[in-house]
């Protein structure tokens, strides 16, 4: 039900931003600082990124705030922030923030639009090497028991797949009683699968799509888990969020938001440039978009500069 509600949120968002058409002569001067939450995840990172080399040469200023999901929510309904680029569905309506979510979105404080990002997964992963020995479905992990010395690894206390993890090993879902799960953070979740597949050792851990490991690693999702972890192997969405009424009354940046889309695996390999190879955001998200042409094209039509003149040659120039 609550997913319903977001997707026709959503799509209601989407519908309005289009309907209104060109940009304004000029940008209203309330429009002109975007205000840009920011969770300290490296896909937002990047999709922020992104956002800023797209609008900064139109003559936008960007602040973007580093704050917990909580307090990015809050924000928006309270109109301290004007958008934030990535909420997934259905990770964040799982959990009791997901519900203060979608009261603030009935009540409209929060606009959704979108999906920014498609193809997104958020399910239990194992390296190609054993998916190949038999590892496939949640029907599977049972047999593979002592190999794995009983252990999932998960992420962190908070994270809502870590939270499925826990409830399946207590209900012994998938026959999964005797396991444990190791919450000692994604740093170490990536650490543990390079090791372990650096030997071709069998590991079993909590894995989701962009990211870099999508890149770095030849990994499978396991099917079979939609009683925890939702159909085709954790499949979700991510969508903007906005406070109420900024696609409105910022049309200019609106019209853009409702045509932004990144690639599945684009974002994840820019992940994997920043994580990896320790190149920095801003940069990977230049080189992007100068390097995607009819992306950006796609993306900036009927988007104007601050003084009203054509988006894509202000962008084009700036790269």
């Amino acid at each position: 039900m609550i997913a319903r509600l977001l997707k026709a949120s959503a799509l209601c968002g989407v519908v309005v931003s289009l309907g209104l058409g060109a940009a304004h002569a000029k940008v209203p001067s309330a429009c002109s600082t975007i205000h840009l939450g920011y969770g300290h995840w490296v896909d937002n990172k990047i999709e922020n990124a992104v956002f800023k080399d797209l609008v900064e040469p139109l003559g936008y200023n960007v602040s973007d705030k580093a704050a917990s999901l909580k307090t990015i929510y809050r924000h928006l309904a309270n109109n301290q922030l004007d958008v934030y680029m990535q909420d997934w569905v259905p990770d964040s309506w799982m959990s009791s923030l997901g519900k203060s979510l979608t009261a603030d979105i009935r009540e409209k404080r929060i606009s959704p639009m979108g999906p920014d990002l498609a193809g997104a997964k958020h399910t239990l992963a194992v390296p190609a090497y054993l998916y190949k020995e038999g590892l496939k479905n949640f029907a599977d992990i049972h047999q593979f028991a002592e190999r794995l010395n009983y252990t999932i690894y998960g992420i962190e206390p908070d994270n809502v797949g870590d939270r499925h993890i826990l409830l399946m090993i207590r209900h012994n879902q998938y026959d999964l009683g005797d396991f444990h799960l190791v919450q000692a953070g994604a740093e170490k979740l990536l650490h543990a699968l390079s090791q372990k597949e650096k030997h071709h050792q069998p590991i079993l851990f909590l894995g989701w799509q962009p990211s870099s490991m999508n890149i770095e690693y030849r990994l499978h999702y396991l099917s079979g888990g939609g009683g925890a972890f939702g159909h085709d192997k954790g499949a979700a969405e991510s969508f903007i969020l906005t406070r109420r009424g900024y696609a409105k009354d910022c049309s200019n940046i609106g019209k853009l938001l409702s045509q932004f889309r990144l690639p599945m695996n684009s974002e994840s390999k820019m992940m994997y440039d920043v994580v990896v190879k320790h190149a920095k955001a801003n940069v990977i998200a230049e080189h992007w978009i100068s390097t995607h042409p009819a992306w950006l094209k796609k993306t900036v039509l009927g988007v104007q500069t601050v003084h009203g003149n054509p988006a894509l040659s202000a962008i084009q120039s700036a790269l």
